[in-house]
């Protein structure tokens, strides 16, 4: 390089070592307030949450000497900042113990699906690297947090003070739009469904529908990526023990959307969300920012969509395990057949025979389906209950819950003459049982018996 040329590099090096000097000068600094309250937990566990997720999430971040440096601490400050927002060991007093398991266990989620620590983190910072043997001490520890649902009194005479009130009518009045411009949309409890969970972890029960859009594309299979349009609706239950130690849906918690639309909700990787409390279908949120939480919620399903279910399709058949490229369960799915036509069947109820290992849903046809919605305990001629058996299995998107599984019957009942017909059918294939009237009887009295889940 000659003498011209190395004069002409001198002053924008210069300029830029100037600059980079100045940067050193003008950066936020990273404080740790005092610490209230520390998640307390057994010293393996705490000891991997520490090199995981402490730096940032907690009072007590560490920074390396890297970490100082202009223009890369805004990036620290801004990441700490958000992160603390989200969940803060140091502030774990402040969570009730539903709040604090439930953070456990979507941290559990988002690490065993590699989102957390991020990849830009733990590429400066490979310590805090969570190897396979670390998710698993994890699993072991919150798999004792999962608490046995037993049979309450008090919350079962609150259930039924929810249904009676509900049956008789009282809808709630001027429902306010999510803070995102979303509407409520009550047609919801009139969508075909896309599946239903069980989340011990929580405590809940879940119900999830799909309106037009959303199941053409479970029946297509063309769920990844959902198509535009599509929009999902997820209804949240207190789950309920009988004494027999079936878990049913209890008091009705919340309802929430999601709604697809890739320009229009691009900000928030393509999906629109909202949410409503209760059957006075209260908005909780203030403002639009809520959207955050779901999405970093959602993040660990980045190859799915960001959807966690697998939508389980009621025309088409088993057709094997569950499948990533298509996101439908399949081994869940019913299989079409001239016996019954599964169109147009709406969800009634869902509970779960958790010492047998069996998921249950009852549908029934629009005269069904409004019957039991009001709470009758006759049905009208033509209606058509389908209490339709799974066997549970383990949710592979969420640690502790469960989903449907294999499929094991469809028992129908058809109110066409003065006594119920009942019909049976087993097995993948579902193949028609023999006929045992005896037994039929005792399992028409045990589906009419069933109550409806509320849908406000």
């Amino acid at each position: 390089m000659t003498l011209l040329h190395q004069k002409k590099w001198i002053v924008p090096v210069g300029i830029c070592v100037l600059a980079f000097g100045g940067l050193q000068f003008f950066r936020p600094t990273v404080e740790n307030p005092p610490v209230t309250g520390d998640l307390t937990a057994p010293a393996p566990v705490k000891e991997i949450l520490q090199k995981a997720c402490y730096d940032c999430h907690s009072n007590e971040t560490r920074l390396k000497w890297f970490d100082h440096i202009s223009p890369g601490i805004w990036l620290v400050a801004s990441d700490v900042q958000h992160a603390r927002g989200a969940m803060n060991f140091s502030n774990w007093d402040k969570l009730s113990k539903d709040q604090q398991k439930a953070k456990l266990f979507e941290s559990l989620n988002q690490a065993t699906f590699g989102t957390m620590p991020p990849a830009q983190y733990t590429a400066l910072h490979p310590s805090a690297k969570l190897t396979a043997q670390d998710i698993a001490v994890l699993k072991e520890y919150l798999a004792t947090q999962i608490p046995k649902t037993e049979p309450t009194p008090q919350r079962a005479a609150t259930a039924d003070n929810q249904f009676a009130t509900w049956t008789h009518g009282a809808a709630a009045n001027d429902v306010q739009p999510s803070p995102n411009g979303i509407d409520y949309i009550a047609d919801y409890k009139n969508w075909e469904t896309i599946s239903s969970s069980d989340r011990p972890d929580t405590g809940t029960m879940k119900i999830i529908t799909g309106n037009d859009i959303a199941i053409k594309a479970v029946r297509e299979h063309k769920t990844n990526p959902w198509p535009d349009g599509a929009i999902l609706a997820k209804l949240q239950y207190e789950a309920s023990a009988d004494a027999n130690g079936t878990v049913h849906n209890g008091v009705f918690k919340q309802v929430g959307f999601m709604v697809k639309d890739s320009k229009k909700y691009s900000k928030t990787q393509g999906w629109g969300y909202a949410k409503w409390n209760g059957t006075k279908l209260e908005q909780p949120y203030k403002d639009a920012s809520f959207a955050t939480e779901c999405v970093n919620c959602h993040a660990p399903m980045h190859d799915s969509d960001f959807v966690f279910t697998n939508g389980i399709d009621f025309s088409a058949g088993p057709l094997g395990a569950p499948s990533k490229s298509d996101l439908v369960n399949k081994a869940a799915s019913l299989p079409k057949t001239p016996l019954f036509d599964t169109h147009g069947w709406k969800v009634i109820t869902s509970f779960t025979d958790r010492s047998h290992g069996t998921t249950y849903m009852l549908f029934g046809n629009d005269s069904a389906a409004q019957a039991a919605r009001a709470g009758q305990t006759t049905y009208p001629q033509g209606a058509v209950l389908s209490l339709v058996a799974w066997k549970s299995a383990e949710d592979e998107n969420w640690f502790g819950a469960t989903v449907p599984g294999a499929l094991q019957s469809v028992e129908q009942v058809t109110f066409s003459t003065e006594h119920p017909t009942y019909d049976r059918y087993d097995g993948p294939a579902l193949n028609k049982a023999p006929a045992d009237p005896a037994a039929a009887d005792a399992r028409v009295a045990y589906i009419v018996q069933q109550r409806a889940s509320i849908m406000p």
